[in-house]
């Protein structure tokens, strides 16, 4: 087995293993709240993080287990995978310098956290850069269908917000900076994600003609 295989089976793992788990706890914790089930899950799925691990593990799981489907072309084109490694360096940079500071998460839940932020990340990107091929896809003109998932995101999640009131993360919460300051943010949080697509094809271009 080759060592990107490895890569691709183990950030797999990690990411299902996570993301499940963290299920489990998510649901746990809101039933024992008072929430019932379907608001319990509409909360855990309205975490970027989660979202972003589960595409991840998806593009690393679908192709393999599924080669011929539609499914499995979807998750294997370059602008869906390109998303997912932007998106999956967001969730751990901005995890780490915005939110780990009033995040302490205790017990099988630090360990869900772990491999959510901390492992996945750079364990995809890695993989995203030895893997896939870049030559002749310049972000410039591709740059508005990778922006696709974090815009509307940004719009589900202010819509959800203005149904249920609640907000998952402090610089989108709109109840409390307003819709212009967390348009602000979004649009930050964007520029960044477009600094780490670009960023990523430029390390791939290099990397991956040596790997060859």
């Amino acid at each position: 087995m080759t060592f990107t295989k490895t890569l691709r089976l183990t950030t797999a793992a990690i990411a299902w293993a996570a993301v499940l788990v963290q299920l489990v706890y998510s649901i746990r914790n809101g039933v024992a709240r008072g929430e019932s089930f379907a608001r319990a899950l509409a909360d855990y799925l309205a975490y970027f993080t989660i979202l972003t691990n589960l595409l991840v593990a998806l593009i690393l799981t679908v192709p393999l287990v599924a080669p011929q489907s539609a499914a499995a072309r979807f998750f294997a084109h370059l602008h869906v995978t390109w998303t997912a490694a932007a998106a999956i360096l967001v969730v751990g940079l901005a995890y780490h310098f915005l939110l780990s500071t009033i995040h302490h998460p205790v017990g099988m839940e630090a360990v869900t956290n772990l491999g959510l932020h901390y492992l996945v990340p750079p364990l995809y990107a890695a993989y995203w850069v030895m893997s896939t091929d870049v030559t002749g896809a310049p972000l410039a003109p591709r740059a508005l269908q990778l922006s696709a998932y974090p815009t509307a995101y940004f719009a589900m999640v202010v819509g959800r917000g203005e149904v249920v009131g609640v907000y998952p993360y402090f610089f989108v919460d709109v109840s409390k900076i307003g819709l212009m300051g967390a348009f602000r943010n979004a649009c930050g949080i964007l520029v960044f994600y477009l600094a780490m697509a670009w960023l990523l094809r430029v390390i791939a271009t290099r990397v991956r003609p040596q790997l060859a």
